[in-house]
């Protein structure tokens, strides 16, 4: 594995002192070089931010009574670094504002563990893919060069008539680029990649899962993404909103164990359900295309919570167009066909 390099923000010498003697012993008993940069004050590290980090871990009282460390936070963010970043304190209570960001208490977690924890989220790509200079970034340069360049009037043309829609459609543009570079390999997807959350946009969208308040049934959003797209008045092309119900494995195979059926389950082989995975923020369970209900904005509001999660765009368009080609499908009348059966097998042999 490659070098890394953390970034520590602390000020007491003792706890500096135990910091280093934890990366030491870390680094001899994993094989690792792993390079420790300390800053004390915020100047320092406003100096060290113009280099690489894989990771920062930081004690938010530099001083006593200051908040040097949530300045160093928001000084991380504002420059969109893509890093882990770790709270390690002695005053838990101090933190508890900051959102997004794990926190560790001194004497309960030990540095030699925080290392430890970055190393393994390195080893994940979160930083050598998300970071700067990542893959990431290797691939929005090829990108740019191999496809927007050779474009470039084009866009210029289009942003000459509406500048601002030109930039949305610009950016969508180049994702779909990198999406089709991104997906190629064919190996199976993990569980969580079914799911964005916490939910991405403030307002529902297709594959939004709601929860019903007096149940708590989560329910998916499946009215068409064109319906639901917030023109500049504030409201909806729709003045009702569809959703389907979930229910638990168990309901949906009758209280079944059998390897097979549950196998035919996850992998869509009913017309009428679809399998949601469980993952750490959402329990899962099968969507039943059967549980309908078509609410207006305003009934609910009332009757549903806010988005917890939604389903990836990935895998919502799939269950979209199962959604309607199971109310799409139309048969046909049985047919009295035995005797042609018993003409055509007798002729056969």
């Amino acid at each position: 594995m490659s070098d890394l390099r953390i970034l520590l923000v602390e000020d007491d010498e003792r706890d500096l002192e135990k910091c280093k003697r934890d990366l030491k012993n870390y680094n001899k008993n994993k094989q690792r070089d792993i390079k420790l940069v300390e800053c004390e004050t915020f100047d320092d590290v406003l100096e060290e931010l113009e280099n690489p980090f894989d990771g920062v871990i930081i004690d938010l009282e530099l001083t006593p009574g200051g908040d040097e460390g949530k300045q160093v936070i928001k000084q991380i963010r504002e420059s969109l670094f893509r890093i882990p970043i770790f709270i390690f304190t002695g005053k838990p209570e101090e933190a508890e504002s900051i959102k997004g960001i794990e926190i560790f208490i001194k004497g309960d977690t030990e540095f030699y563990d925080l290392v430890d924890e970055l190393c393994e989220t390195y080893k994940t790509g979160f930083t050598s893919i998300l970071g700067g200079g990542g893959k990431i970034e290797k691939l929005l340069s090829k990108v740019f060069l191999d496809n927007l360049l050779q474009q470039r009037k084009k866009w210029v043309s289009y942003g000459k008539t509406d500048l601002e829609r030109t930039k949305k459609s610009l950016l969508r543009y180049t994702l779909n680029h990198l999406l089709q570079l991104l997906d190629e390999d064919g190996k199976p997807h993990f569980r969580e990649e079914f799911y964005l959350y916490p939910h991405v946009s403030e307002h529902i969208t297709t594959g939004s899962i709601v929860r019903k308040k007096t149940s708590n049934q989560p329910f998916v959003v499946l009215s068409p993404a064109c319906d639901l797209v917030i023109r500049q008045n504030g409201t909806s092309n729709t003045d009702h909103i569809l959703l389907v119900g979930t229910e638990s494995i168990d309901n949906a195979l009758d209280g079944s164990r059998s390897k097979g059926k549950v196998k035919e389950l996850v992998r869509n082989r009913h017309q009428h359900l679809h399998w949601l995975p469980k993952i750490e923020r959402f329990e899962g369970g099968v969507l039943n295309f059967r549980t309908l209900e078509t609410l207006n904005k305003n009934d609910f509001d009332e009757k549903f919570d806010q988005p917890l999660i939604q389903i990836s765009p990935f895998f919502i368009k799939d269950i979209v167009s199962r959604f309607s080609s199971y109310y799409g499908r139309q048969g046909q009348p049985d047919i009295d066909s035995d005797d042609f059966v018993d003409h055509y097998t007798q002729q056969q042999s």
